[in-house]
């Protein structure tokens, strides 16, 4: 069964979920941006999508069973509402939410519709973090004790973007990009029972962090570093987790293999995994719980609100952004 499919916020992000709804039997016939222009493009690269004023029309008039929200955060509650009350399926970029308070009251939607709505986890999805799981459930490294993950880079423009104001984006790197990490560790070593964060602000015309460091605990015992910068002179993309009787790395710029090894090996082991961006996968998962194939069970709204729990409670903490 094709899938019509609509995309509210046509940005860079919006271009990938249309290839993963192309790859997947489904068809984007619709798309709304607050610049026209930017509607206009996407629509034009879909060849057959039409263009609306906005959500509301879009998801009244367009006859989507589906869509995607890839505008920025302070637009998704508004949206994902909507839809939900419309009996339309939202996936939902990361972060779902504005804040604590916005994420609660899209559960709230969800849990009255008859839709579904995912949050947009496409790391969960990567074949390699599929087997960094595998790896850490089998107990071959043994308990977790340290998990340390990075997102980092030399992205400068940042600070004339929304990406690093407030109003728009609700946190600064910490919630754009450790919003993964937050993920990651809940989904490879499991729920997070204690959190707190350092941050600064090295841009000097913006509100939020441009760099953050996010330390948890687990309820198994397990901590972790989650860090993230806009204006680091170098990126850095790893997961790498120590236990009890080895460590396992996984490097995003050496994206075919996971390497691991034991207490009393010498030299590293290594899996082979396909390289993905996971939103192919990601959005396959959605799409076969819109058609019933199977439960939303990979990735939840619950897994949306623990990341914007986690997160924004540390902002709320009073550190500096």
């Amino acid at each position: 069964m094709s899938i019509k499919v609509g995309i509210i916020g046509c940005g860079g992000i919006a271009r990938q979920h249309v290839i993963g709804y192309t790859g997947n039997d489904a068809v984007v016939t619709a798309v709304t941006d607050y610049s026209p222009e930017a509607a206009a493009g996407l629509a034009k690269e879909t060849g057959e999508a039409g263009v609306y004023e906005d959500y509301r029309q879009l998801i009244d008039e367009a006859g989507v069973q589906a869509v995607s929200i890839c505008t920025p955060p302070v637009a998704h509650e508004a949206a994902a509402i909507y839809a939900l009350e419309h009996g339309v399926h939202v996936l939902c970029e990361k972060p779902m939410a504005y804040d604590i308070p916005s994420a609660h009251r899209i559960r709230a939607a969800a849990g009255a519709s008859s839709a579904l709505f995912m949050p947009a986890f496409r790391h969960r999805f990567l074949p390699a973090a599929i087997a960094f799981k595998e790896l850490v459930a089998s107990g071959r490294i043994g308990d977790v004790v340290l998990f340390n993950n990075i997102f980092c880079g030399p992205a400068f423009q940042m600070e004339g973007k929304w990406f690093t104001q407030k109003k728009i984006a609700g946190g600064g790197s910490l919630l754009d990009t450790n919003s993964h990490s937050v993920d990651l560790f809940r989904f490879i070593v499991g729920e997070i029972a204690e959190r707190k964060a350092v941050m600064h602000r090295h841009f000097k015309t913006t509100d939020v962090e441009d760099a953050g460091i996010l330390s948890v605990k687990a309820e198994n015992g397990a901590v972790g570093t989650m860090q993230s910068s806009f204006v680091a002179g170098s990126g850095a993309a790893f997961i790498d987790i120590i236990g009890t009787k080895g460590r396992a790395v996984y490097d995003y710029t050496d994206p075919e293999r996971l390497r691991w090894r034991l207490t009393q090996d010498t030299d590293w082991s290594e899996e082979p995994v396909t390289p993905s961006g996971g939103f192919g996968e990601e959005i396959t998962h959605f799409l076969g719980a819109v058609r019933g194939e199977h439960p939303l069970s990979h990735c939840t709204i619950e897994d949306g609100v623990r990341c914007m729990e986690v997160i924004c409670s540390v902002y709320d903490d009073g550190g500096e952004r």
